[in-house]
C-alpha cells in the first residue's frame, strides 16, 4: 500500500501584492511513496504544478530516487493511504491548471485536487485527512517549529530523510 503526502517544499519570494505573503512562502505538492520506508532509498513520485516563465502553469509528475528526501523538501505531511493509485494519478492529472489568473498558485491547485479526491466515488484513498485548511495549518506550524529548532541549518542533515508528520495519527514519524 502506498502513502500520499501533502508536502511543503521549496520556499520562495514573490512581489504579487494582491495576496498575503503566506501564499508565497512554500511550494506545495504531493508525494506518493510506499508505506514501508525501511530501505535507505525509497523511490516515489512528486505530483505538483509549476509556473514556467514561458509556458505558464503546468502539471508535472517526477519520479524520485528517494521520496524521503529531496534537495528542496522541508517536510512531509502524511494525509492518506492510497487504495487506487491509477485513479488517484488520473484525478491529479485532470485537476484544472489555471492560466492568466494571478490568484492561481500551487496551493490552490493542491486544494482543488484534495476536493476532487475527497469527492471521488469509489474513493481512491482509504484512511485519510483531506481537509486542506487542516493540512496547510499543520504543515506551516510543523515547518515553523522545525525551523525554530534549527533543523534546516545543519548542512550534514540536508540529505537525511525530512521531517514527517502523520496527520491521520497526529504524530511525528521522522524528525
Amino acid at each position: 500500500m502506498d502513502f500520499f503526502s501533502g508536502s511543503c517544499i521549496e520556499g520562495y519570494e514573490s512581489t504579487c501584492s494582491s495576496m498575503s505573503i503566506e501564499d508565497f512562502t512554500y511550494h506545495w505538492g504531493f508525494l506518493i511513496g510506499p508505506k514501508d520506508e525501511s530501505a535507505e532509498l525509497v523511490p516515489g513520485l512528486r505530483c505538483h504544478v509549476k509556473n514556467h516563465p514561458l509556458q505558464g502553469w503546468a502539471y508535472e509528475e517526477v519520479g524520485l530516487r528517494n521520496v524521503k528526501a529531496t534537495n528542496t523538501l522541508l517536510a512531509r505531511i502524511v494525509i492518506a493511504k492510497i487504495e487506487d493509485k491509477k485513479r488517484l494519478l488520473r484525478l491529479l492529472r485532470e485537476t484544472r491548471v489555471v492560466q492568466n489568473d494571478p490568484n492561481f498558485r500551487c496551493r490552490t491547485w493542491v486544494s482543488d485536487a484534495l476536493l476532487r479526491i475527497s469527492n471521488s466515488k469509489p474513493s481512491v484513498v482509504g484512511t485519510s485527512e483531506l481537509d486542506w485548511d487542516k493540512i496547510e495549518r499543520k504543515a506551516r506550524r510543523y515547518v515553523e517549529k522545525k525551523t525554530a529548532a534549527g533543523r534546516y541549518l545543519e548542512a550534514d542533515r540536508m540529505l537525511d530523510p525530512k521531517p514527517t508528520w502523520n496527520l491521520m495519527e497526529e504524530k511525528e514519524v521522522t524528525d
